[in-house]
C-alpha cells in the first residue's frame, strides 16, 4: 500500500506513552455532537417522510478557513439541505494534546436513497495532513451509527440497500494488508471479519464476497451497494 504513511501503531504506541504525563483529548464526541445538530440557521434538521437523497458533496474550505475542507451537504427531494459544520478547533497545551477533525470525506449514498455515510478526518503526528478516523451513517435526520474501527480507515462501503456497512483500516504506512469488517448498522455488531495475506498483501482467495468487493474499491473499482 505504498500510498500510507508511517504507522498508525507509531502514532497509537506514542500516543500512549504521553497519556502517562499528559491529558489527551480527542474530539471524536465533540465531531459526533456538532455533526447531530450541523444543520444551519433557518434549515429543517429532517426531511420530510418519504423524501430521499437526490445530491450531496463536501464544500471547499472557505478562503480564512483552516480546516481542509468546508462542511457536508445533504440535499433532499423535498428540498431540504442538510449542512454538517465541522466542530470547532481547540488549542493544543503542554498538558493538553488535542486532535481536531479537520474535514469529511468519501461521502457514499446507499441504494436506498435515504441512509449516507462519510469518514471524518482528524490531525495526526504521523502525517502532514488529516487521515481518516472515522466512518459516520446518517439516516432520518441523525447519525445512526459511528464506526471507529482503532485505525486508518483505507476504504469504505455499504452493503444490503444500507443495512450493512464495510470497513477496511489499517496502518497509515507499510505492507500490511488491512482488516476488513462487515457491521450490522442498526446495532454495531460485527457481522464478519477478514484477513488479507502478508505475502501476496491480498486477501486471501477464500475471502467472503463482501471482503472482496470492498478490496476491489480499494483498488479503484466497486461502488456503494
Amino acid at each position: 500500500m505504498a500510498r500510507h504513511l508511517p504507522p498508525a501503531s507509531y502514532m497509537r504506541n506514542l500516543l500512549l506513552k504521553i497519556a502517562g504525563i499528559r491529558k489527551i483529548v480527542i474530539l471524536g464526541m465533540a465531531s459526533l455532537a456538532a455533526a447531530q445538530t450541523g444543520a444551519t440557521a433557518g434549515q429543517k434538521n429532517a426531511a420530510s417522510s418519504g423524501a430521499y437523497i437526490v445530491k450531496y458533496y463536501v464544500a471547499d474550505p472557505a478562503s480564512d478557513s483552516t480546516y481542509e475542507t468546508g462542511p457536508l451537504h445533504i440535499v433532499f427531494s423535498d428540498g431540504t439541505e442538510i449542512v454538517k459544520e465541522l466542530p470547532p478547533k481547540e488549542e493544543s497545551t503542554e498538558n493538553n494534546i488535542v486532535m481536531n477533525q479537520e474535514g469529511f470525506s468519501d461521502p457514499q449514498l446507499a441504494d436506498d436513497r435515504q441512509t449516507i455515510g462519510w469518514t471524518d478526518t482528524y490531525d495526526n503526528c504521523g502525517t502532514s495532513y488529516a487521515v481518516p478516523l472515522a466512518v459516520d451513517i446518517y439516516r432520518s435526520g441523525r447519525i445512526i451509527r459511528r464506526i471507529e474501527p482503532g485505525q486508518m480507515v483505507w476504504s469504505w462501503m455499504f452493503f444490503d440497500r444500507g443495512k450493512h456497512v464495510a470497513v477496511v483500516s489499517g496502518s497509515t504506512h507499510g505492507p500490511e494488508v488491512g482488516t476488513f469488517r462487515l457491521y450490522e448498522i442498526e446495532t454495531g455488531r460485527v457481522l464478519s471479519e477478514a484477513h488479507g495475506d502478508e505475502k501476496t498483501q491480498a486477501l486471501k482467495p477464500n475471502a467472503p464476497k463482501w471482503a472482496k468487493q470492498l478490496e476491489s474499491r480499494l483498488n479503484g473499482g466497486g461502488e456503494a451497494k
